[in-house]
């Protein structure tokens, strides 16, 4: 049997890591690698030493998913939370030392990676816990980026409102995305010099941007959302990304990551529904069921059987069974546990990005049906990591009252600074002067196709 710690450690030191730049005399492997293996592994040393960690990880993880059983496991699991380490991705890096320890107890790095694990711990618990969140009034522009200066003195002027410091621009269109990456194609690379217009006014700028719904992101078939019919009863692909795949959820930080670089100051995820009830039933999503549950996903029993009458109802709110709403609860929770570690890693780059989070009435007024059909639960959601949720204001004296549907989304937050009420540009004199109706909630004007009808200007709860 081969000596795996030994091999590994030979490696190290033929290909000259190990922390020291001087040259070491070439250790000899006990058994020839295949090359493949072998390059593989090279190419993630050669990242790390050239600091693009986030490449190397990646070549790391590489060996690990394709060639199980090699003699380079080690070595890759122990250079995976090198990186992460390096690129100050601080939880990451401990739960990766904390696995290498369970998984090579014998490790010649056993006694540097308790050493590691102790440090990280320490950073980790001097870290500050609580962020200090801010009122934020601005405006929200649509179209390309590039075009936003020009346009900021009149959408600003038009709306009237002291204190704007905040604006919001479009991090993609129907084809790509507008700052530089290459986990999507680039329309334009336009949002950096949109950053450098809006700090030259004393605004901050975010970039609105999803987290699932990109269909023009750069995965492999198999890394895709599989969505469930329940009424032909058989699934199929969607555009949605699948975050139960480890390797699509560390392309989705690397992507985050590279809209940071641009110098936002936030990102706005600005799709109503994370997850729905009739997606996320990849392979790797019923994997984990089943591991958490002991029991496999029954697709046909997550809605009640026909009545007589041979119909059902199809409202997941009113005709799931114990089965579905086991299953969307866990799945929801999974998809922010998943998306809490990218913004973790993001976070550790950039600790002041703001993660912003727009969310639709229903999630306040209707909880029930917004975790059925949109797999939303507030109270999970402000536990893992969004900083403010937005929701948009109707004015509309048909719908539900928006000072009382902002006086609910704050006490479910716990901080009305942390909400952003979202109301039409042509409603944008009215809302300033009712700046301090909104019971100390952001403001943000959004640019709208049509005013909205009969505007509310004196109702109160």
């Amino acid at each position: 049997m081969v000596n795996i710690r030994l091999l590994g450690i030979g490696l190290v030191l033929l290909l000259g890591l190990a922390g020291c730049a001087e040259s070491r005399p070439p250790a000899v492997s006990p058994v020839p690698i295949p090359a493949a293996q072998r390059d593989t592994f090279e190419a993630g040393l050669k990242a790390y030493q050239d600091r693009d960690y986030a490449k190397a990880v990646r070549q790391f993880q590489a060996v690990i998913v394709r060639f199980p059983g090699s003699a380079l496991l080690e070595e890759s699991q122990w250079m995976i939370g090198k990186s992460y380490e390096a690129e100050n991705a601080f939880e990451r890096a401990l739960k990766e030392y904390q696995s290498f320890l369970v998984n090579f107890p014998n490790s010649s790095h056993r006694y540097e990676s308790v050493l590691r694990i102790d440090l990280l711990e320490s950073i980790l618990r001097e870290r500050p816990t609580q962020r200090s969140f801010t009122r934020h009034v601005g405006i929200s522009l649509s179209g390309d980026p590039g075009k936003a200066p020009a346009r900021w003195e009149k959408a600003l002027d038009a709306a009237a409102s002291d204190g704007i410091r905040t604006v919001i621009l479009p991090g993609y269109g129907p084809n790509g995305v507008f700052f530089k990456t290459d986990q999507a194609p680039v329309v334009d690379a336009s949002i950096p010099a949109a950053v450098k217009a809006a700090h030259a006014r004393g605004f901050k700028l975010w970039v609105r941007l999803p987290a699932r719904h990109l269909p023009w992101f750069k995965v492999p078939g198999e890394e895709r959302d599989l969505r469930y019919d329940p009424v032909k009863k058989r699934v199929g692909p969607t555009s949605a990304l699948d975050l139960f795949n480890s390797v699509t959820l560390d392309r989705l930080g690397r992507f985050y990551l590279d809209l940071a670089a641009s110098g936002a100051d936030g990102i706005v995820i600005d799709e109503e529904s994370l997850i729905d009830a009739w997606e996320g039933f990849s392979p790797a999503a019923q994997a984990g069921f089943l591991q958490d549950f002991g029991e496999p996903l029954q697709r046909d029993r997550l809605m009640t059987l026909p009545g007589a009458d041979g119909k059902t109802d199809r409202m997941p709110e009113s005709s799931g069974t114990p089965l579905f709403w086991k299953w969307s609860g866990w799945k929801n929770r999974e998809v922010l546990n998943r998306l809490a570690e990218v913004f973790k890693t993001v976070r550790a780059r950039y600790p002041d990005l703001d993660w912003v989070r727009i969310v639709p009435s229903s999630a306040v007024t209707q909880p029930h049906m917004a975790l059925a059909r949109s797999g939303l639960d507030l109270l999970e959601e402000k536990q893992h990591g969004f900083d403010y949720f937005g929701i948009v204001l109707s004015f509309d004296q048909k719908q539900e009252n928006p000072f009382v549907l902002l006086d609910r989304l704050g006490e479910l937050i716990g901080d009305p600074k942390r909400v952003i009420a979202l109301v039409p540009s042509v409603e944008a004199r009215w809302a300033a002067s009712h700046l301090k109706d909104l019971q100390g909630v952001g403001l943000m004007f959004f640019e709208a196709e049509k005013e909205p009808i009969a505007p509310l200007t004196r109702r109160r709860h």
